[in-house]
């Protein structure tokens, strides 16, 4: 038989054990194979088995996750990680079971890999001292203890190494698919190759690699396997043999999630099922492994509602609350009784409560029936709920009810704002905005109008008003203001509006960052007739009249009519005495006090650490009488009014409610939310997840059509999966498959209600260490940033501090030797007082103490580091002449990196920016505008320098550093740094993901999932970079040998290229004026 035709057959025959796979225990994961023995991962837990899956039994039963399990060379042991006291970290323990042995301890997440040959040693994957969270290095660590040691210090996400120990099949760059992200099919700049280092030699081999990604390399008879998406099809099983590639599987429905081998078999994980492949024949065969278990997670049980709270209303006179909360609705008292669950609905999701008028119903949505409809009951839950069908698509958001107790108010997620007559049982479309914003709106006293804002062309918010006598709409404001939060009162329509925000309104524009909204606030007089309420005001005696009769029964009252004459309106807004500030949320209170809140003004500034910007708002009262404003309450993320305009709920995130009088000076009080509990069973639940997740990708999706995809039969693909979950981490694994699909870049989802345990806080000293003489020699010190004032840096700090080639021999007195890890001596000492002894050799001369506080997280030092290191070599290679920018992001901490240094260095005359690893964040123009911002006048002083406009700027070449792992703003800001020719790109092709996210809400449980809702095209009118990248100019590979040499090939070649443009196209120095005129009047 020809080899072409063996491969064919053991193609076809991988593909049938593949497709004929219809028993057994589903989301088996990670396999590994020993001599006799199969372990793999099931419900986050460790289980052995035959090597047929005969007789399995459960390793572990721990309720963190266990996972990445690895058999030692001669099969006795399994190394694995798991995340005990939320750290995830390395492992050991006998194959036969018993206790595991902990090896690191590290703050950092450290994934086990394999061993080495002799079975000595744990390699394991780590981002511990790496200066960017988007790479990892491998470590080895004894299995009897002691300092972990970098293999190399070049990045290499995953690995292994050869039987002699002298090679490193590795793969070197990130997968776009892994963790939270599903993107399958991945085409953009992070496809990962496949490497094998001689790391004795130092020479590199790289598997021929197409345009896909390749991972999880494994050595078996000295041939690297590894898995790769390369045929276009799906992820399978590939064999590197004589610098020729071969294809082993060719599965298509289902991609192969992890592999591993043993002599001439090889373990592989596909569609939940595990395979057993035979190299010698080519034939897959189904595992069966039979698990009958049923882990702590998926127990029915109660649970604290409250941490998932996501609104809360008032009842008519405040006595009780409104709230929804993990899919159920409740009543809380605000001082006596009991609190109330008006649902206990299993597996169905209600929410955005709201109660009627005289507070004896309430409304809220639901999701029976796998669409959202409208309920309304009895406010006790006394009564057979009235069910109203909404669309058959889209999700739904009620907003408010009519004081008249007929018309809700409801928006969809396809912009458009919606009124129901209860009366009538019909529904009206009032209105579609043309942009994502969520309707504000205010009904008048007598239910005749609606107040609401809509958003223009032109970004604007603009307030309209609905007639539902006439059954029209009109425009309040003139479309020259940003006009937000309508209320009406009897007389008059108040709302904010502000002139200054310009591009604010646009959120991906990142000049947003740090301009401010300023807002005033208006009251529109509504009748022509009315007046002002800050007409003048004088003290007069006026005729006494006679008392009005009163109506003592108990009718209500006649609900007096508003009047509203649009003929003039806009020239009847006054405007308050208040200082414009950025408002939001306005209400008026009984008395005619209007409540609103004040919001901080964006920016990107340091703040303390464990700050939490969700309750920066402050609420204040405007009094109509003394005419000025007061601060009622600081801390606030939201409040809410009663209907009788009579009692506050003040609302602090995640779940701290407040009640207060509605008056100037109020005395809030807490609210008891601890009976706010459901009875949850989670496989119930999961299943509302995995539904509501594939509904959100139907009606969140960018594309309508979800890229021609059958949707419903990925949804029949999948969901018999659900029967297999055993913890909430499942579901978010088969969701992520789910989702991949789609092929789409920002399409994650993950979190909800999975177990984490406290953290007990190992503390870190910002260093790195050597092991010399059997003690631990301190390498490097970093030092931070001196001008953050909350990077704090434990060894750098004056009259306490280490130095590079000190002795650490103590830690709180307990004495410290390479058989120790340093860091299980750190654990339980983050943020707390910690005695070192040093000394400057391992005999202990000048020995010393210091007491430092270890902190919990050092990355932001060792990236300091890293930055100031390049600064530092650019300044020098260039002697001054070419300034290095680094932004780490398109969001808050790029903006702050790019002023912070850009600016500081106008006077030199070129400029590399990098952007590697850059995390991306909003679409960085304002970056673009400044670099491409020509140089218009000078201006010269009689004494010292001259200035310029723009004030400052580099106006010579500019060169852009890039590679795979800069993506979505980090995408953005080299497109648009190539359109407008700014300078040449250099490193690698970009991420490739342009397509935007966070318009859909989260999970019933608080998990989170990010739709892609909208997506990039060029001025052109073509679709770019998503699932594509931006390729460079001059490409530059980051070349692991000479990163072992601490050379970075990819900065050596922007200076070598930014000198040789500097000195083709010097700049003219615009900081030389003319020479002196030397005639009057020129």
């Amino acid at each position: 038989m020809h080899a072409r035709s063996y491969l064919a057959l053991c193609c076809t025959l991988a593909l049938c054990g593949t497709a004929m796979a219809s028993e057994g225990s589903r989301l088996l994961r990670q396999p590994d194979i020993s001599a006799n023995q199969l372990v793999f991962v099931y419900g986050g837990d460790l289980w052995i088995a035959n090597r047929d899956g005969s007789a399995p039994r459960q390793l572990t039963s721990h309720p963190a996750a266990e996972f990445a399990p690895k058999f030692s060379p001669d099969g006795n042991w399994i190394a694995f990680s798991a995340a005990y006291d939320n750290n995830t970290d390395v492992y050991v323990m006998p194959a036969t079971g018993g206790a595991a042995k902990r090896l690191t301890w590290h703050p950092g997440a450290d994934t086990v890999n394999g061993w080495s040959p002799d079975g000595s040693k744990v390699l394991f994957a780590s981002n511990r001292e790496v200066a960017n969270s988007r790479s990892n290095q491998l470590y080895q660590v004894a299995v009897s203890g002691g300092y972990e040691q970098k293999l190399m210090p070049a990045v290499a996400f995953e690995g292994e190494l050869s039987a002699d120990g002298k090679k490193l099949a590795y793969r070197p760059n990130n997968l776009a698919y892994s963790g939270s992200s599903g993107w399958r099919l991945h085409r953009g700049g992070s496809t990962p190759p496949i490497w094998i280092l001689d790391l004795e030699q130092q020479q590199l081999e790289k598997i021929p690699q197409p345009n896909a990604n390749n991972l999880n390399p494994f050595w078996l008879n000295n041939e690297v396997y590894f898995l790769s998406d390369r045929d276009n099809q799906a992820v399978n099983l590939f064999r590197y043999r004589n610098q020729q590639v071969e294809q082993l599987t060719t599965l298509r429905d289902w991609d192969i999630r992890s592999a591993a081998g043993f002599d001439n078999q090889v373990v592989y994980e596909a569609g939940g099922y595990l395979y057993q492949l035979d190299l010698t024949s080519g034939q897959s065969q189904q595992l069966v492994v039979q698990l009958n278990t049923q882990s702590e997670q998926r127990r029915p049980q109660w649970k604290d509602a409250s941490k998932t709270l996501t609104s809360a209303r008032l009842s008519a006179t405040g006595q009780r609350i409104l709230v929804s909360a993990r899919g159920d609705i409740f009543t809380v008292p605000a001082k006596e009784g009991s609190t109330r669950n008006l649902t206990q609905s299993a597996g169905v999701r209600e929410f955005d409560a709201h109660w009627s008028p005289d507070g004896s119903k309430v409304a809220y949505i639901s999701d029976q029936g796998n669409q959202h409809q409208l309920v309304i009951s009895n406010q006790d839950g006394s009564s057979q709920a009235t069910t109203i069908a909404l669309g058959s698509s889209g999700y739904y958001n009620l907003l408010s009810w009519s004081p008249d107790a007929n018309v809700l108010i409801y928006q969809d997620s396809n912009l458009n704002l919606y009124a129901y007559d209860l009366k009538r049982k019909r529904e009206a479309k009032l209105d579609t905005s043309l942009r994502r914003q969520n309707f504000s709106v205010s009904f008048s006293p007598d239910s005749r109008y609606l107040a609401y804002t809509t958003v223009g062309e032109n970004y604007f918010s603009q307030i309209k008003i609905y007639d539902f006598t006439l059954q029209r709409s009109q425009q309040l404001t003139d479309g020259l203001s940003h006009a937000t939060s309508p209320v009406f009162s009897q007389d008059y329509l108040y709302f904010a509006a502000s002139v200054n925000t310009g591009p604010a309104q646009v959120g991906l524009d990142l000049s947003t960052r740090e301009r401010p909204v300023r807002s005033a606030l208006y009251a529109a007089v509504l009748a022509a007739n009315g007046k002002s309420p800050l007409l003048p005001r004088s003290d007069e005696e006026s005729p006494k009249k006679a008392a009005a009769k009163t109506d003592t029964d108990d009718k209500a009252a006649v609900v007096k009519p508003v009047q509203l004459d649009f003929n003039g309106i806009q020239d009847r807004i006054v405007g308050l005495p208040v200082a414009e500030r950025n408002y939001r949320r306005l209400e008026v209170a009984s008395d005619g006090a209007l409540f609103y809140l004040e919001l901080p003004q964006s920016g990107a500034s340091n703040e303390p650490p464990g700050s939490d910007n969700r309750n920066s708002a402050s609420l204040y009262r405007f009094d109509f009488t003394e005419r000025k404003a007061a601060l009622v309450q600081q801390g606030l993320n939201d409040y809410e009014l009663s209907s009788d305009g009579k009692k506050l709920l003040l609302v602090s995130l995640p779940n701290r409610l407040q009640l207060a009088d509605a008056v100037a000076k109020p005395e809030p009080k807490a609210l008891d939310l601890s009976q706010v509990r459901s009875f949850i069973d989670p496989a119930v639940e999961w299943q509302q997840i995995f539904d509501d997740a594939w509904r959100m990708q139907r009606d969140y999706f960018y594309d309508p059509a979800l890229h021609g995809i059958n949707w419903q039969g990925i949804y029949d693909k999948y969901q018999p999966m659900l029967a297999h979950v055993q913890r909430r981490e499942d579901l978010n694994d088969v969701l992520v498959e789910m989702i991949a699909e789609l092929q789409v870049g920002h399409n994650r989802i993950g979190g909800g209600d999975i177990y984490q345990a406290a953290s007990t806080g190992v503390g870190l000293l910002g260093a790195d260490f050597a092991i010399d003489n059997n003690r631990y020699r301190i390498q490097t010190v970093y030092q931070g940033d001196r001008w953050s004032p909350f990077l704090r840096a434990p060894l750098a700090t004056p009259g306490a501090s280490a130095k590079a080639g000190d002795y650490l021999l103590a830690i709180n007195g307990v004495e410290l030797t390479a058989a120790q890890n340093i860091y299980q001596l750190l654990d339980n000492t983050a943020g707390k007082q910690v005695r070192l002894t040093l000394a400057d050799d391992v005999r202990g001369r000048n020995k010393r103490d210091i007491t430092v506080e270890p902190v919990t997280d050092e990355s932001q030092l060792r990236l300091w580091h890293w930055v100031e290191n390049n600064r530092k070599r650019v300044e020098e290679k260039t002697q001054g002449q070419v300034a290095y920018v680094y932004l780490p992001n398109t969001a808050d901490g790029g903006f702050y990196f790019f002023n912070r240094m850009f600016f500081a260095q106008t006077e030199k005359p070129a400029l590399i920016i990098d952007e590697r690893k850059n995390g991306g964040g909003q679409a960085a123009n304002y970056i673009t505008e400044i670099l491409a911002r020509p140089f218009l006048a000078g201006w010269k002083d009689r004494a010292g320098a001259g200035f310029t406009t723009p004030g400052a700027g580099i106006y010579g070449p500019k060169t852009m550093l890039i590679d795979q792992d800069a993506g979505s703003g980090g995408d953005f800001l080299p497109w648009a740094f190539k359109r407008l020719g700014l300078g040449k790109t250099i490193g690698t092709r970009t991420w490739g993901g342009l397509i935007g996210i966070s318009a859909n809400p989260a999970m019933i449980d608080g998990g989170f999932h990010v739709v892609p809702y909208f997506r990039f095209y060029t001025p052109d009118g073509e679709w770019r970079v998503e699932n594509e990248g931006v390729a460079p100019d001059i490409e530059v590979e980051l070349d692991p040998i000479a990163v072992n040499r601490g050379i970075d090939v990819q900065l050596e070649r922007a200076i070598e290229h930014t000198l040789q443009q500097l000195k083709a196209n010097p700049p003219q120095d615009h900081r030389q004026a003319p020479a002196m005129p030397t005639k009057l009047g020129l």
